[in-house]
């Protein structure tokens, strides 16, 4: 009886101490004196001499490119990353401090997260690059506790790539996955409050048009309503003016190399009441709307001094942000940008 209470005493100590008992078949834990130590002892040296993030994800590989002082996508034509998606996982790679070791069995890896990414293992493997192929750091990054490490810090299960031991160990990171995650996802804000027309044309010469006479006037007016028609019960007609206030993409495509049927492209021009002209073009396919833009400004009258110059600033900046992107946005944004006249009107 003594003998069997004892084995039942050890296998209680040992199974939740790590899981060192798997499969039928014993399995001495590593020594732990690494518990503290740096993942990766020597990067944070060599964080400025970055020059290539590889990010390998549910088998879609992609890298991330440093060009002077700008991060860029070259899968997307160089679209600009922000520097603030860059930073931090930099940072929090260089700061992993190990906790405890963990399998170093192959079939086991799925527990924790650390196999091979590969479609649909939800997992992620980032490599660092300074010059050549060589990464001078490549981890897979599988299941992740928040708030398990004291002071705030997650419990991360990892394995360096080509070492069998999986490690859990501490710290944050901020893990972009799809190439979008790097940008700034916001394409363009117009604040509904600036606008004062909005005009809305089809191929075929449909038009929708809404405007307000004054900045005092609370709701817009259709400018071409015919006779005899009314607005649908429920129309809320003030929607349309908020078509580009905090419009973000799903993703972002080079224009030139994009395929999309521009002939059939739909315009909403806004007007605001500075002078300020963008057209948004949008066109349907496969289901998504894509749009790009024409960014332009008339001459606005400036009756505030202070406030000279400020439609041409918006101006420039929205051109040379906008210029040769199109944008995958999501469909219910993508609609409003795509009324007619009949979708609002009844009765004419």
């Amino acid at each position: 009886m003594q003998r069997k209470a004892l084995g039942i005493v050890l296998l209680l100590l040992v199974v939740p101490g790590g899981a060192w008992l798997m499969l039928g078949e014993r399995q001495s834990p590593p020594d732990n004196g690494a518990a503290g130590q740096r993942l990766f002892p020597e990067l944070e040296q060599k964080l400025n001499d970055i020059t290539r993030i590889r990010v390998e994800h549910n088998g879609s590989v992609y890298e991330v490119l440093k060009h002077g002082d700008q991060w860029q996508l070259p899968d997307k034509g160089g679209y600009p990353v922000l520097f603030e998606r860059v930073k931090p996982l930099l940072l929090g790679l260089a700061l992993l401090e190990k906790v405890e070791p963990k399998t170093d069995k192959p079939e086991n890896y799925a527990r924790l997260g650390v196999q091979e990414p590969a479609v649909d293992s939800g997992n992620i493997r980032i490599e660092l690059y300074v010059t050549g192929d060589d990464p001078v750091a490549s981890l897979i990054v599988g299941g992740i506790r928040s708030g398990l490490i004291a002071g705030g810090r997650d419990g991360i299960y990892v394995r360096i790539s080509g070492d069998p031991r999986a490690w859990l160990v501490s710290g944050n990171l901020d893990l972009p996955q799809q190439q979008v995650d790097w940008v700034d996802r916001q394409i363009i804000h117009i604040k509904p409050k600036t606008v004062q027309r909005v005009t809305i044309r089809y191929p075929d010469g449909d038009t929708l048009e809404i405007a307000k006479r004054h900045r005092g006037v609370a709701t817009y007016t259709v400018v071409n309503m015919p006779g005899g028609a009314v607005l649908k019960d429920g129309i809320e007609i003030n929607t349309l003016a908020r078509g580009l206030a905090a419009l973000n993409m799903d993703d972002v495509l080079v224009r030139a190399g994009a395929g999309l049927p521009e002939a059939d492209a739909v315009a909403a021009v806004f007007e605001t009441w500075d002078g300020l002209r963008v057209t948004a073009w949008t066109v349907e396919q496969g289901g998504e709307i894509f749009v790009w833009f024409d960014v332009g400004a008339n001459a606005p009258v400036v009756t505030d001094l202070s406030r000279a110059g400020t439609t041409q600033v918006n101006d420039e900046v929205l051109r040379a942000r906008l210029e040769g992107w199109v944008y995958r946005i999501p469909r219910a944004r993508g609609d409003k940008l795509r009324k007619r006249l009949d979708d609002i009107t009844v009765g004419q």
